[in-house]
């Protein structure tokens, strides 16, 4: 045989195998398309599946009952592959697609402080601590300063990082006659345990699933208002159209107590960094639904 009618062979059995593995792939396609219809999935559904889900999870979904929810699933925004199980677990609590999303993500399938983990302190200043993460007992940072009773009601501290910030803040603020007061900041470990004490789950954080332990939140209020009372004050307002400039973000939004396992709290802001502050306010999204998306998943926070 010579070179060139050996060359010619080897192209004709290459062509061959394409085209029986071509076969094979669009027999196989057919089979998937037509066990999913017969569970009861339009047109529509199957194209997102087959398109979306891996073979593993696509003979997951074969081995279930119809699922009339899964398409929009897959289809969501946020949507993290390796949630699938728990996302299709959860969906019949919610007709909400949104909420299966967050709420999986999130790790609110689970009752809040159980599956916790240690709050992963390589991220500096973007780290997350909440009712799932956690600091431990002896964390507390090393540049904790006092803040200056001009800003702040007596006795509180924070990172000079988230200091520095606040004060650039509280500036722009008052020159527009706008005045911020701090009325809570750095706690340890101890100190929230006393809170802790007083309060139980329905109003303050465990020991170590804190923020305040992290030196990087601050309750920002306006003289004489309690509570909830500063969302109607001209310095709230003005916190949500600014906050993000100075690296803040409102840690705690309102409608987004299950995400967050938290009361709505109009005074707690969360020092994130002037760049990931602005990527938070634009997305919507709390901070634990950002993390867990562009932080945990997209390795891009």
């Amino acid at each position: 045989m010579d070179k060139n009618t050996f060359k010619r062979l080897i192209f004709v059995i290459i062509f061959v195998v394409i085209v029986v593995a071509v076969i094979l792939i669009i027999q196989n396609t057919n089979k998937t398309e037509k066990a999913l219809k017969e569970l009861g999935y339009s047109e529509e559904d199957i194209t997102v599946i087959v398109e979306k889900l891996s073979e593993t999870d696509i003979e997951k979904i074969l081995n279930m009952e119809y699922n009339q929810k899964l398409a929009s699933i897959i289809n969501a925004k946020y949507y993290i592959p390796d949630n699938l199980d728990r996302y299709l677990a959860y969906s019949p609590k919610t007709d909400n697609i949104d909420d299966i999303i967050s709420i999986v993500n999130v790790g609110a399938d689970s009752e809040w402080y159980t599956n916790t983990e240690e709050t992963n302190l390589d991220d500096g200043i973007k780290m997350l601590v909440n009712k799932f993460h956690y600091l431990k007992e002896d964390y507390s940072p090393d540049d904790i300063v006092p803040i200056s009773n001009w800003y702040a009601y007596e006795g509180h501290s924070t990172k000079k990082e988230v200091y520095d910030h606040y004060i650039s803040m509280w500036n722009d603020a008052n020159e527009l006659g706008l005045v911020l007061l701090v009325n809570s900041s750095y706690r340890t470990f101890e100190e929230q345990q006393e809170q802790y004490d007083m309060s139980n789950d329905d109003y303050a954080s465990r020991p170590g699933f804190s923020e305040h332990q992290t030196g990087l939140a601050l309750d920002i209020v306006a003289d004489g208002v309690q509570g909830n009372e500063f969302e109607n004050t001209d310095e709230f307002k003005w916190l949500q159209e600014n906050a993000y400039k100075y690296g803040f973000i409102l840690r705690y939004p309102k409608g987004k107590e299950h995400i967050t396992g938290y009361n709505y709290e109009s005074w707690h802001y969360r020092y994130v960094g002037k760049e990931l502050a602005a990527k938070v306010k634009e997305s919507g999204l709390t901070y634990d639904e950002y993390y867990a998306y562009y932080c945990e998943y997209k390795k891009a926070c």
